[in-house]
């Protein structure tokens, strides 16, 4: 049988692309024991693709979590998580920083062998910071030191936004790693290389030591298209987009992505995220954003079911290959495309201005969801610890805690 898996024909393209964990590294072991129990013929395959730990020059290289991972692993084993802390002694604020701070500790361990065999370069795990955050630099940078400190291999994961992309320059600045998330935009890409930028001068002016760092920059590539805007203004436009336009659309602006990537000085390298797989008519799957990128040096972040749609293609003896040649949209597509201002927005370098980086409708939704998952967790600690003492609370002071304003 041949072994040669996804990972191992995407570095035959460029040896530096990588391949890494969608989930909780608490949710690794027992998820390939359920690719086991389901797929026994492809067991070589799993246990190539994922051996039993996260090892040198072998499966995924390193790890991404966001506050809806971190929130589902907390609340899928809360004895286990809440045991650890004296919850008479802490307010539910204090409890959801310390369960949180513990996922990420506990996943930083896992990897640690990983990220010292490999000389720091792999073995990383990505911890976000708050996402009721996103408008403030302060608070962003101040959670985001904490972050950096709970482990040597914990790299930041810092919204897109103007406010985030200036706390991603102060974290380079003092050492930190980083990935910088809620990206749709080449306008995004190339201010977050900026940001890296200016915090390394920073960084070198200040005798601190980078060399080991790592950024990448997160293009959340299957949330793109599917954002009611892009279908409003092409309808408005009498235009109509099949699946396959929609997908080519997100494929475009990754390929703009990578160019903007490749030409820069920055060690930066571009991560897909929210990949998709999609059932054609006959029933059949297949992810033209694992299909049609990987040329050149792509990282992909992979959701557990992402993994098993690529163990069910091995154990059907039909591989997912990645791309073998340059994208090629088809003219007609990309003349529909460039008349929707929603496209146009993301696919052009100049196409949106920092200020509304935040304000665009995918980053929104994305902000959303997090903030969801972050409300979720505060709730069970509240729920979790003791009553407080009835209190009353100013504007300023609700604003500040919730959104880190002032009335």
């Amino acid at each position: 049988m041949n072994t040669l898996g996804y990972i191992e024909r995407l570095k035959s393209n460029d040896p530096c692309s990588e391949v890494w964990w969608d989930s909780s590294p608490v949710v690794y072991v027992p998820y390939k024991q359920h690719l086991l129990d389901k797929y026994p013929a492809a067991a070589v395959h799993i246990n190539h693709l994922m051996p039993d730990a996260f090892a040198l020059h072998a499966g995924f290289s390193s790890v991404t979590t966001n506050p809806r991972l971190v929130t589902a692993v907390i609340l899928d084993k809360r004895e286990y998580w809440s045991s650890r802390f004296n919850l008479a002694s802490l307010s539910p604020q204090a409890l959801r920083k310390k369960l949180y701070d513990e996922v990420i500790i506990e996943g930083a361990a896992t990897l640690k062998s990983l990220w010292v065999q490999s000389a720091q370069a792999d073995g990383w795990i990505s911890a976000q910071v708050d996402p009721v955050d996103v408008r403030c630099t302060e608070r962003m940078t101040a959670r985001g030191v904490e972050l950096h400190q709970l482990a040597p291999n914990v790299m930041v994961k810092v919204p897109g936004s103007l406010e985030g992309l200036a706390t991603v320059e102060c974290l380079v600045a003092q050492g930190g790693s980083v990935n910088i998330t809620f990206c749709f935009t080449v306008s995004q890409f190339q201010a977050g290389i900026h940001a890296i930028e200016r915090g390394l001068a920073t960084a070198r002016t200040n005798g601190v030591d980078t060399r080991h760092c790592k950024y990448v920059i997160t293009f959340m590539i299957g949330r793109f298209s599917c954002q009611p805007e892009l279908a409003l203004q092409a309808a408005e436009r009498g235009l109509a987009l099949d699946a396959e336009e929609l997908r080519w659309a997100e494929l475009l602006i990754y390929e703009q992505i990578q160019a903007l990537v490749t030409a820069s000085n920055v060690p930066v390298k571009t991560l897909l995220s929210s990949i998709k797989v999609d059932v054609d008519e006959r029933g059949n799957k297949h992810c033209w954003h694992l299909e049609k990128t990987g040329l050149t040096a792509t990282c992909y972040t992979l959701t557990p079911d992402v993994v098993e749609f690529l163990i069910e293609r091995e154990s059907r003896g039909k591989p997912v290959l990645p791309a073998s040649e340059p994208l090629q949209a088809p003219l007609s597509t990309f003349a529909k495309l460039v008349r929707i201002p929603y496209f146009c927005e993301a696919y052009f370098v100049d196409g949106i201005e920092a200020y509304d980086f935040g304000n665009h409708e995918a980053f929104i939704n994305a902000c959303n969801e997090a903030n969801s998952a972050h409300r979720r967790l505060a709730d069970y600690c509240v729920r979790l610890c003791p009553a407080a003492k009835p209190h009353k609370m100013s504007l300023n002071a609700i604003l500040a805690a919730e959104y880190g304003v002032l009335a």
